[in-house]
């Protein structure tokens, strides 16, 4: 995976080395008419998805998704950690840096978080979970993720992605639009830095030092995000921006510049123990 964006291919890099990788390389050619006839027999059965192919019943459980995207496997004597609250979720957000105010999870839009967070935000958004509709609103179960990645925490990512994918509002009648093709499986070539309210990006908490690797933190990608990030250089304009003349420039507000924390001391969020 690769991208001539700086911030944007430090995030594939760390996402390569992550738990969730291999969930996205997950990828298989199937006939559009199989697919259709997915859709159109899915039906939710308590936790488990019943659906026909070619007239042969089948069912798919938690269990089975986990083992298809070599997420997650269950290991003997070692336990999932708990997952965050929705609050401590919140919290997680505001330390990365939102552009707005954020009091519940409906306020969150991944276009107004901080990069490098606004991108794996992205890649999980719309690479991960599938979405081809509101792609810029985060739910719980994809913020978890989101919070367990960046705090490199043993929780169930193959159970969140599997909440993801069943939380479809009524998935016997799944748009016809929204069908996933083998096609959409490059969706990491089409994902934005950039919103199109946006004429340059803004940075947030620096990149905690333990996402990295020696070979990530020397690469060129890094040195250009790592400036940008601590303020030592600006970062591009999109090229619609720099073709504006002067007037446009005038009417353009200044983002405000966001504190950063340094690699070395950026925390790490854990979700309250349970009592």
């Amino acid at each position: 995976i690769q991208s001539k964006e700086a911030t944007l291919q430090v995030v594939y890099d760390v996402l390569r080395n992550s738990p969730l990788f291999r969930a996205f390389q997950v990828t298989a050619d199937v006939p559009d008419i199989y697919m259709q006839e997915f859709w159109a027999t899915a039906k939710l059965h308590h936790t488990s998805i019943r659906f026909k192919i070619d007239t042969k019943k089948s069912v798919l459980n938690l269990e089975a998704f986990r083992e298809m995207l070599h997420v997650s496997p269950r290991i003997p004597n070692q336990p999932f950690a708990d997952l965050p609250t929705e609050e401590e979720v919140l919290e997680f957000l505001r330390f990365l840096g939102h552009s707005q105010d954020i009091r519940y999870l409906t306020d969150v839009n991944v276009n107004k978080l901080y990069q490098p967070w606004r991108s794996f935000a992205s890649v999980i958004n719309k690479c991960l979970t599938g979405k081809s509709s509101g792609v810029d609103s985060f739910r719980l179960s994809q913020a978890q993720m989101f919070w367990g990645l960046y705090n490199r925490i043993n929780i169930d990512f193959a159970y969140l992605i599997w909440e993801d994918f069943v939380y479809q509002p009524s998935i016997s009648r799944h748009n016809r639009i929204h069908w996933h093709y083998v096609r959409d499986d490059a969706l990491f070539s089409t994902i934005k830095v950039l919103s199109r309210h946006q004429a340059t990006q803004q940075y947030g908490a620096i990149l905690p030092i333990e996402l990295t690797t020696n070979e990530i933190r020397n690469s060129k990608a890094y040195q250009e995000y790592y400036a940008y990030a601590m303020g030592e250089a600006t970062p591009k304009p999109k090229v619609s921006a720099r073709k504006k003349k002067g007037d446009s420039a005038s009417s353009t507000t200044t983002p405000t510049p966001t504190p950063t924390t340094t690699a070395e001391s950026a925390p790490r969020l854990f979700a309250s123990a349970k009592g």
